[in-house]
């Protein structure tokens, strides 16, 4: 007892001490736990590490190398493949037509999304965070919706283009100059509708660019009237309404056989060849393009960057395949493009000391069609030949004309 009780007497001051010491004592104060001693915020005027730039979309390296060895095959096939459609169409007289007046427009716009789009989107996905500020976040997600508007008019252009070769040969013709206007209305209506993509996207920061569109009023709004009616919806309805009226009659002007097969005229199949084409072609588009306004009217939120970024990169790499695949397309199913693209490869593999070249003297035919020289082979062509001239016009029983006139004047 007397051991308790002094040992009460001296630990009445230091419990005292510690009661105190908890009263004054404020909870705000109070230590957070070990696991997040290392997250500290940054300093206001420090911009963002690099390790915390990476980490903020979520995606590991093994993602962002195979997204960058698949945007770098894609973008390397639809730059080259595009340039060689412009390039082939230039140089070959067999492909200069009215219609591919609109085949140059959609390989420049596909041309304009792989310079002006994708490798902006690689690199933010590959940085983690927008580092190009919020005017060009708005500039390339504006590219993003002018390249489908543009084709998708372009495309609308070649079905009216069609229908009247195909069905009123001789009411209406489109010239080149109306194909140049085609084209201009083309653009301009592509890059109208695609205006609102200038004010309903940008950066709410400084690193990053929105990847869909905003669940606000304006947004929904906008993306379903301008992005989606006006610039998907009324033009693929008026695509599709062509081509079935097309191949309606295509099947009415066909004649059954013997067999009950169906046959044409060779003018009419080569018309219905290119038809066929240029049909691919819409299909081509819209099912690439389809998942990409699908995702952007379901308006998801950006809550999660690591699932936000990789349903972006996947819509975005579906899209831009369309770009690649139009130039493959054009070489499997259009047979005047393969000659062009093999004229264009006998010129680069002819110097110019090797070869000669017959030139068309008219404006639109202004071209060079180089033919390997053979001085050593005979001609095939006997209009400049003129023993077999002569032969041609001698008589039938005249089979030497030269000694039969030497006989006479040695009669005389």
């Amino acid at each position: 007892l007397v051991f308790s009780h002094s040992m009460d007497n001296s630990s009445g001051p230091v419990l005292f001490i510690l009661l105190l010491m908890q009263n004054t004592s404020s909870p705000k104060a109070s230590f957070p736990p070990a696991g997040y001693e290392m997250a500290e915020l940054p300093a206001p005027g420090a911009g963002p590490s690099r390790n915390h730039s990476l980490l903020e979309y979520g995606l590991r390296p093994g993602e962002i190398a195979a997204a960058s060895v698949v945007w770098g095959v894609l973008w390397l096939i639809s730059v080259m493949g595009n340039f060689l459609v412009c390039l082939v169409i230039h140089r070959s007289r067999r492909t200069q037509s009215t219609t591919n007046y609109f085949v140059v427009s959609m390989a420049c716009a596909d041309l304009v999304s792989s310079v002006g789009s994708a490798p902006f989107l690689l690199l933010q996905l590959s940085c983690g965070r927008w580092v190009l500020g919020s005017g060009v976040c708005r500039l390339v997600r504006y590219i993003q919706y002018l390249t489908p508007g543009v084709q998708l008019y372009v495309l609308l252009a070649i079905s009216v283009d069609r229908c009247y070769t195909l069905i009123h040969p001789l009411n209406f013709r489109v010239s080149r100059e109306k194909a140049k206007r085609m084209t201009l209305v083309s653009w301009l209506c592509g890059a109208l509708f695609a205006s609102p993509a200038c004010f309903l996207y940008g950066s709410s920061s400084d690193h990053h660019c929105n990847f869909f569109l905003p669940s606000s009023e304006l947004g929904v709004t906008s993306g379903v009237i301008h992005l989606s009616v006006l610039l998907l919806l009324i033009p693929s309805l008026l695509i599709i309404c062509c081509y079935q009226k097309l191949f309606t009659y295509i099947w009415r002007s066909g004649t059954e056989d013997t067999a009950g097969r169906r046959t044409m005229n060779l003018v009419l199949r080569r018309k219905v060849k290119t038809a066929k084409l240029f049909f691919i072609l819409v299909l081509n588009f819209l099912l690439s393009w389809l998942p990409f306004f699908m995702v952007q009217l379901w308006h998801p939120q950006e809550t999660d960057y690591r699932k936000s970024s990789l349903l972006f990169l996947a819509i975005t790499w579906i899209s831009f395949s369309s770009s690649a695949s139009k130039p493959i397309l054009f070489y499997i199913y259009d047979a005047n493009f393969r000659s062009g693209m093999l004229e264009i490869c006998c010129m680069w593999k002819y110097p110019r000391s090797d070869i000669y070249a017959i030139t068309a003297s008219s404006r639109t035919a202004g071209n060079n069609h180089i033919i390997p020289a053979q001085p050593h082979q005979r001609l095939t062509c006997d209009a400049f030949n003129r023993e077999v001239k002569e032969h041609e016009h001698a008589r039938p029983g005249e089979s030497n004309p030269t000694n039969t006139f030497a006989k006479r004047f040695s009669l005389l």
